[in-house]
């Protein structure tokens, strides 16, 4: 009879203990880098955070519970989350059920107004359409959305900008010359002349040639030449030139230095290179008005 009770006893124990156990049942670090990552994937697909953010709290929450072992507390904080991540999921669907033919729909209205533009407003589309459909193709359909909006609200100013590259575009072709000399009431011996030769050929290259020479101030003189080569194009009434290759000629500088009293001057030449640019570190632009009034057309 005593067996029997203790054999009674030992049993309701154990099923008591695998109660307990159950209810902090699957509460391990799986379930929880498996949430994370669902997280994760939600974020990178365009769910506003306010979306996850219960279920994050609920997560850190179940993180936190778990190191400590605390498994009642943890298991809680799980089924929480689960809810508000089921919500997160849920709405992430429901928003990207209609998406597909809004994307489609804005995508084609920038192509078909890419057929009225050129130069850097076309090339804006294509940018801009090139990552809608990266996003569609990893199936982050909110971002190619936003982008898609971006894109049919950028269009009234991609036209106005191409009204205005019409306006100037059989005006820019020619060299262009810039003068600036460099002098002081103070010092007679200041005079630097600072010339910049803007070639913009008819084919939509662009060959720059910048010198300066003579005594820019009472201790310094410069002798300097650079080339650049590229081409240009019409982002609005601006010209975008886009370097390709960057050529320093001549660098020759010449500093004032007082040694035993006495003036010396002494050079000091910088390297002279020629390279190719890809990094567009060279790449500038002049507004139509700016070159009109710095520059004098000289052909």
């Amino acid at each position: 009879m005593f067996r029997r009770l203790w054999a009674l006893a030992l049993t309701v124990v154990v099923g008591a203990a695998f109660v307990l156990v159950g209810c902090g049942g699957g509460v391990d670090q799986k379930v929880l880098d498996d949430a994370q990552k669902r997280l994760d994937q939600l974020k990178a697909k365009g769910v506003p955070s306010e979306k996850v953010t219960e279920a994050r709290v609920f997560l850190d929450e179940a993180k936190r519970a778990l190191e400590k072992n605390n498994k009642a507390p943890a298991r809680k904080a799980v089924d929480s989350m689960k809810v508000y991540l089921a919500k997160a999921e849920a709405y992430y669907q429901q928003e990207v059920a209609t998406l597909g033919g809004k994307v489609d729909a804005a995508k084609s209205a920038g192509l078909k107004a890419k057929e009225e533009l050129t130069s850097f407003q076309s090339r804006k589309i294509d940018s801009l359409v090139a990552v809608i459909d990266s996003f569609k193709k990893m199936d982050w359909l909110l971002q190619a959305n936003a982008k898609g909006e971006e894109l049919v609200k950028l269009l009234p100013f991609l036209k106005e900008d191409e009204a205005k590259s019409g306006r100037i575009k059989k005006l820019v072709p020619g060299e262009w010359v810039f003068t600036e000399k460099a002098k002081s009431v103070e010092d007679s011996r200041v005079n630097a002349v600072t010339t910049k030769i803007f070639r913009f050929g008819g084919d939509g290259k662009i060959h720059l040639t910048e010198k300066k020479f003579g005594q820019s101030s009472p201790t310094f003189k410069e002798d300097w030449l650079f080339e650049s080569w590229g081409t240009y194009g019409y982002k609005g009434d601006t010209v975008m030139l886009s370097i390709n290759r960057f050529a320093a000629v001549k660098q020759m500088f010449t500093r004032l230095h007082m040694i035993d009293g006495k003036e010396v001057w002494k050079n000091e030449p910088g390297p002279t290179y020629d390279s190719a640019i890809k990094d567009g570190s060279q790449d500038r632009y002049v507004t139509y008005q700016d070159l009109k009034d710095d520059f004098k057309k000289t052909r």
